[in-house]
């Protein structure tokens, strides 16, 4: 038998599975925005709220906090449903799905999204429409999967930088490693190993930690040079950068 539930309560839950897309908070907007409308439009109390930020639909539920907070807090007020904007915001797994599924159904709840997609009832039309939209949400999934990996492929053969820049670079608009002002101590520590001396001294000299010296400094081991030219631009942009602006502020020619 199941356990009593209230009806009119309801966990929320919202996930994204971009660092960018939870930094910016647009898609996290979105998801409260649906999941509140349809709680006040239905009656229904949102006695709690969990969110995995920057976290994929293919992860372990083992591995997402916010939703196994959501599934706890279920059980504490025994809430009648976990309510998500859409299905594959709980997970792009059809496996994943109908665990989480059987979970609440064991605890009295039930899976509700404000898309519909089948969650309004449990009859056998219900659930299959639930299933087929798993069934999409996986191959779509897939297919992403297989579009980044195609454009990888493809910027690999172009010679083009794959992966995040090294700690204080970024990527300009033409896919070439830009240095930035952090990049001087990037430079200072490069220089400093180079003339034997050891982490803890860099790491002292700089306020690194240990670690951070010895990722920094072995990431550049035989390509002090590259280094050097990319740092070395980066001066030369940032005194253009300044000669302009003091031209314009004060209204003569630099003299150099």
């Amino acid at each position: 038998m199941s356990p009593v539930t209230e009806s009119s309560q309801v966990v929320a839950y919202y996930r994204v599975s971009t660092d960018a897309q939870a930094v910016s908070g647009l898609g996290l907007d979105a998801q409260r925005a649906a999941v509140r409308l349809y709680a006040s439009k239905n009656n229904l109390h949102i006695v709690a709220e969990h969110t995995d930020a920057g976290v994929s639909g293919a992860a372990p539920i083992e591995q997402r906090s916010g939703l196994l907070g959501a599934m706890k807090d279920i059980v504490t007020h025994r809430a009648g449903a976990l309510l998500v904007a859409k299905l594959d915001r709980v997970s792009r797994q059809m496996l994943s799905t109908l665990t989480i599924e059987k979970s609440l159904k064991h605890h009295g709840a039930r899976l509700v999204s404000t898309a519909g997609e089948g969650t309004e009832s449990d009859d056998a039309a219900a659930r299959f429409t639930r299933h087929i939209m798993g069934a999409v949400s996986e191959l779509e999934r897939d297919l992403i999967s297989n579009r980044v990996k195609n454009a990888l492929a493809q910027k690999k053969a172009r010679g083009e930088r794959l992966g995040r820049p090294p700690f204080s670079f970024v990527v300009n608009e033409d896919g070439e490693l830009e240095a930035t002002l952090q990049t001087g101590a990037v430079v200072q520590a490069v220089q400093m190993r180079k003339d034997g001396k050891k982490l803890r001294e860099i790491a002292e000299e700089l306020g690194w930690n240990i670690n951070k010296a010895h990722r920094v400094t072995t990431s550049w081991k035989g390509k002090e040079a590259q280094l050097m030219v990319l740092w070395a631009a980066h001066e030369k942009n940032r005194a253009a950068t300044l000669q302009a602006a003091i031209v314009e502020k004060k209204g003569f020619q630099w003299v150099g």
